[in-house]
């Protein structure tokens, strides 16, 4: 059975340059209990990716981001088409997955991949000075990252007019960085002419190329939605009247329009704030009131709400899980994805004995709303490659129709449904 598309709903289109390294290792040299804390659950899969065979794991992962952005492209589907796999590699089970013009997961087959790589906004500066002799903190600033993205659509379009790929990103807003004015002209100029049609996406990308005209950035319309990041700063429903004017600028922005939503949500990953404040900001809670007073708007928690932080004693925090399902079932456009999560095998198992401890009429609307996400790059300090991600999406014992609708059919509504 062909279907027409693949979706991977969250992942990484980012190098080496894009990152304010400066501003973590400021977190961590002025926050040593609250990191040290904050990453002891993971620390067993942290300690295998510095020190196991030499640190293949962040070796991997530089080798990775040290790329030009066209160049990661390019990666990524070579090692679909199984260009990595050799005999020291030679651990897959399966066929390469890009194989005869059609990208194959068990029974299934799909004639192209879309990617919808997600832009972060790291130009937030640091509260931290360094405490180096240059002691400006980097400027970060968003259009650096918008233009490396344009410049690898373009390379890879002149590059392989025939590629299996399409590329849609969603820009990076954190509202605390503008003023009402600014954040309105910012959405303004990135979604000018946006529709919420597959066909006129598809069109814009494919007319893209080192040949094509010289045009601005924004005037390709590439973007598809917005990531929000509140381990950066971003309160989703902050309590002070002129922030919580601008976060009602971008929800009614993206409401009007239809215009999908992903946040970050689980309590790992690249933080500049303090971690009790990440926390409130990051939980799927904090969106209630938002979703009550903008009910359509599209909204997928990314990550699943995976809770990594134990408590002392070492027993889990409260899962966020919970609360996604939640929201799920009363707001008609919330989704959640499992980027990242499920790069551990037993998560498939877990979300089947969630979907079976739900009524019949409960599982059937979450299944809807669940998307295939892989978090590459950043995926690899979980799996080795994004072939071996997709690997375990194929083997995972779901049955054909539950694959089908996290990885084509839910994700098509997310990004191009209605909205209505």
């Amino acid at each position: 059975m062909k279907n027409a598309a693949f979706y991977d709903v969250h992942c990484h289109l980012m190098n080496l340059s894009h990152p304010a390294f400066v501003s973590i290792i400021e977190s961590l040299r002025h926050r040593p209990r609250e990191v040290i804390y904050s990453q002891i659950a993971s620390f067993e899969y942290l300690a295998s990716s510095m020190l196991k065979r030499g640190g293949e794991k962040v070796r991997n992962l530089l080798a990775v981001m040290d790329n030009d952005c066209a160049d990661i492209l390019f990666l990524m589907e070579d090692d679909l088409a199984g260009q990595f796999e050799d005999a020291k590699n030679a651990k897959f089970k399966e066929p390469a997955p890009l194989r005869d013009g059609s990208l194959h997961i068990g029974e299934l087959s799909f004639d192209s991949l879309v990617l919808t790589p997600l832009v972060m906004d790291f130009s937030t500066p640091s509260t931290l000075t360094p405490d180096t002799y240059y002691k400006r903190p980097p400027r970060k600033p968003i259009e650096a990252q918008i233009i490396d993205i344009v410049y690898a659509i373009r390379r890879y379009r002149a590059d392989r007019p025939q590629g299996f790929l399409r590329v849609y990103p969603f820009l990076g807003v954190n509202t605390k960085n503008y003023q009402a004015e600014g954040l309105l002209a910012y959405l303004e100029k990135w979604f000018a002419g946006y529709k919420k049609d597959e066909s006129e996406f598809e069109r814009r990308f494919m007319s893209m190329s080192a040949n094509a005209p010289d045009c601005t950035p924004e005037s390709y319309g590439l973007f598809a939605g917005i990531k929000l990041y509140p381990p950066l700063g971003f309160d989703p429903w902050p309590d002070d009247p002129a922030e919580r004017e601008k976060v009602e600028i971008l929800y009614s922005f993206a409401e009007s329009k239809g215009i999908p939503i992903t946040t970050h949500c689980d309590d790992q990953g690249y933080r500049i704030i303090p971690l009790e404040e990440s926390l409130l900001f990051t939980a799927p809670a904090r969106y209630k009131p938002a979703l009550e007073k903008y009910p359509n708007l599209v909204l997928n928690f990314a990550h699943f709400g995976k809770r990594y932080i134990r408590m002392i004693g070492g027993r889990a925090q409260e899962d966020w899980r919970a609360q996604i399902v939640d929201l799920v079932l009363v707001y008609p456009h919330v989704y959640t994805d499992f980027s990242f999560t499920a790069g551990e095998p037993s998560f498939y198992g877990e979300l089947a004995g969630l979907l079976d401890s739900l009524s019949q009429d409960e599982a059937e609307k979450l299944s809807h709303r669940i998307l295939f996400g892989s978090d590459f790059m950043v995926n690899l300090f979980k799996v080795r490659s994004y072939r071996d991600y997709y690997e375990l999406f194929s083997q995972s014992g779901l049955a054909e129709e539950m694959k089908l609708r996290f990885c084509s059919e839910n994700p098509r509504v997310f990004l191009f449904g209605s909205g209505e």
